[in-house]
């Protein structure tokens, strides 16, 4: 049985990877959440099946992060329900490699428009809601450190996630809200299955730990920073990628 229900959390592209097990994960620690999908009302609606089995609190929410009226509906309908919104967690994101000279400008829109563009809607329709001391967590990737030699699309449209959280940190901190960032590693995710053998060593090679992420334990990191053990971080980007990239 999980826990007592206490706060509500929207997770966005949680049907799959690591938004589900953030979601589970969630709702095993407490917390009643918002399992946002864009086109995967199955895989939606058996995370929420898995919630409420365990006696927890989700509802199925349907929006393209991308399109502001579809956020906005989402938002209206998580309040509806939940009343307030502790967290959110920005995690639904594209991620299709190419080399720079095949990367089209249908490509790079689409990119910035999910991840980047989609991260600012959420939290713009959100942030009137979050209460004081609430946490908005949002996600980047190693590359937007690193950079990446098939993806300077995906890995700028990262990057602009941390200068868009640290911005926001600063504004409002005044609130007590926290404003963080996560950027994995390598993690069991469908961005790496259909990885070679070969390509798949490499990763592991090329990370200390010698192994790549699992959903959950990225989903951990999620945990710590909606806890009152997080409440005086802020502007800050974990690196959950088992050695993978260190700054």
């Amino acid at each position: 049985m999980v826990k007592k229900i206490m706060k509500a959390v929207l997770v966005t592209g949680a049907s799959r990877g690591i938004g589900r097990a953030t979601a589970l994960e969630l709702a095993e620690n407490g917390y009643a959440v918002g399992v946002n999908y864009k086109i995967n009302e199955e895989k939606a609606n058996d995370v929420v099946r898995k919630i409420k089995n365990k006696g927890g609190k989700a509802i199925a929410l349907q929006a393209d992060v991308a399109n502001p009226k579809e956020v906005e509906e989402m938002i209206k309908i998580f309040i509806e329900q939940f009343h307030e919104i502790y967290g959110l967690v920005n995690n639904a994101g594209i991620y299709k490699r190419k080399k720079f000279p095949k990367l089209t400008l249908e490509d790079w829109e689409e990119t910035i428009r999910t991840n980047l563009t989609g991260t600012f809607l959420c939290t713009k329709y959100a942030l009137p809601y979050i209460v004081g001391g609430g946490r908005i967590i949002n996600f980047a990737s190693v590359l937007a450190h690193s950079g990446s030699t098939q993806g300077a699309h995906y890995a700028a449209s990262k990057a602009g996630v941390i200068g868009f959280s640290k911005s926001l940190a600063r504004e409002v901190g005044d609130r007590r809200i926290t404003v963080n960032v996560i950027a994995p590693g390598a993690t069991e995710t469908a961005i790496i299955a259909n990885d070679t053998s070969e390509k798949r060593k490499e990763r592991e090679r090329a990370t200390p730990l010698g192994r790549v992420g699992k959903p959950e334990e990225i989903a951990h990191a999620v945990i710590f920073l909606l806890s009152s053990r997080a409440e005086y971080i802020t502007g800050e980007t974990m690196n959950v990628n088992g050695g993978l990239w260190m700054i």
